[in-house]
């Protein structure tokens, strides 16, 4: 197998299929640490495509000075960042119509909503350290509000092992709460 600059060069000299194999080698690395940012697996699937394609766009850019792996991962927390940004420069403009319009925090007061957006921070903070199977699931079941049985449908899991895995990750967050270690 090739070097990652032995590709570069060779895809930079008309070898387009060589490109494929970079994408192969980085999709998972690309795609885990946009997870890691956007903690959303669509959103985390597009910026992997937004950075291939702005790898494609930028390969003869790179000019060997730090390793490829260091220059891709670069790329990918940029695109990463710019997509949290923007997510966050929308969320600021949103019509004060649609944010009165939310039932919750109709009833809470002041105090208590940001106690409550606090709260879903810690717990946020909490999931990604969490391993993707109990994070999983306790996204869909607290967050997305499913079922044993629907979560067990869509992980395609038994519904015992949803139970362990609720369970587990509970017990993870509880004990980093208390200062424990996952």
């Amino acid at each position: 197998m090739e070097s990652d600059e032995q590709l570069v060069d060779s895809i930079l000299n008309g070898n387009q299929q060589h490109f494929r194999e970079l994408i192969l080698k980085y999709q998972s690395r690309v795609l885990a640490v946009a997870l890691k940012v956007t903690n959303n697996q669509k959103d985390a699937e597009d910026i992997s495509q937004e950075v291939f394609l702005q790898l494609y766009r930028s390969l003869g850019n790179f000019n060997g000075d730090s390793s490829f792996s260091t220059w891709i991962y670069r790329i990918t927390m940029n695109k990463a960042i710019d997509y949290k940004r923007k997510q966050d420069r929308q969320l600021e403009q949103e019509p004060e119509d649609v944010i009165s319009s939310l039932p919750e925090m109709n009833r809470l007061s002041p105090e208590e909503a940001l106690l409550k957006n606090l709260d879903k921070e810690l717990i946020h903070s909490y999931l990604i350290e969490l391993p993707p199977a109990y994070r999983d699931v306790l996204k869909l079941y607290y967050f997305d509000e499913l079922s044993y049985s629907e979560i067990s449908m869509k992980l395609n899991v038994a519904v015992k092992t949803v139970e362990s895995r609720l369970y587990r990750a509970k017990r993870l967050i509880k004990d980093k709460h208390r200062g424990g270690i996952i």
